[in-house]
């Protein structure tokens, strides 16, 4: 036998060594596939095409209406001591606290029915309290604006706000 080149046994070696062994990469992907699949959001592109036209004197939109300055208003503010009650351009009405110590939602109640009388066509109030009005005496007086006494509504529209100062 002929003894072989030095380069040739080293790639025989090395030929012999090229096992590649990948079950455990396909076991991987087996359970990988499945799963990624299931949670992949699938997701569509679309356009939407549009055509602005261009503006027009004609279409050319008016700016909105100035506020009414004769509009009436009515604002309750809950002050510390009294019910503050501003009907319109009418001089304020304060409706103290009862000698329980909470706002007298029976006064309260008498004096917007007045109001009421006044302006039967509004129904809205907008009633302004301090951030640390505790919330019972918020709702009696919400309810004393919403309905009177005897039954039937007042000013059904209660819009809240925040006495900032």
């Amino acid at each position: 036998m002929k003894p072989r080149a030095r380069g040739q046994r080293r790639r025989a070696h090395i030929e012999s060594r090229v096992d590649l062994d990948i079950t455990a990469f396909l076991n991987l992907m087996v359970v990988l596939l499945p799963f990624l699949l299931t949670t992949a959001v699938f997701s569509r592109l679309a356009v939407i095409a549009v055509d602005v036209p261009t503006p027009t004197p004609e279409t050319v939109v008016a700016p909105p209406p100035l506020p009414n300055p004769n509009r009436y208003s009515l604002a309750l503010r809950l002050e510390e001591d009294a019910v503050v009650v501003r009907s319109g351009k009418d001089a304020p009405i304060s409706v103290p606290r009862n000698a329980a110590g909470a706002y007298d939602a029976a006064r309260l109640s008498e004096v917007l029915a007045a109001v009421k009388a006044a302006h039967p066509e509004h129904d809205a109030a907008d009633l302004y309290a301090r951030p640390g009005t505790p919330y019972e005496e918020l709702i009696a007086v919400m309810d004393a604006v919403s309905y009177r006494p005897e039954g039937g509504p007042l000013f059904a529209d209660v819009r809240l706000g925040e006495i900032t100062r």
